[in-house]
């Protein structure tokens, strides 16, 4: 999985749909859904162009994984953004679309 430091302007354009109403395969992600941090096969939310996922990537050591963003077209997993490296969180963590907070991200 390779890694790419962008520009925090770029995450708020991405991330932007995502907190509104995001689009998956089967439609539109309704406030109170959420992704669990599972393996990798968790599921994620596309963007609505579909170019972009945002979900929970998972790192080299066993059981960790970042919140993050990566280009969905592309057969290489590579990230533009993820949350905290230093602090990677463990599986079965969750991030939930609330209404009246945001994305909030829970450990398990």
């Amino acid at each position: 999985m390779a890694f790419v430091h962008p520009h925090p302007f770029v995450f708020l354009l991405i991330l932007l749909p995502i907190s509104a109403v995001a689009q998956n395969d089967a439609g539109y992600v309704n406030v109170g859904s959420s992704l669990t941090a599972t393996d990798e096969n968790s599921t994620s939310w596309l963007s609505p162009s579909g170019d972009f996922a945002f979900g929970f990537s998972p790192l080299n050591q066993k059981d960790l994984f970042l919140l993050s963003i990566w280009f969905a077209k592309i057969p290489d997993k590579t990230v533009v953004w993820y949350a905290r490296l230093d602090n990677p969180v463990p599986r079965g963590s969750k991030v939930e679309l609330i209404t009246d907070r945001g994305l909030v991200l829970t450990g398990p």
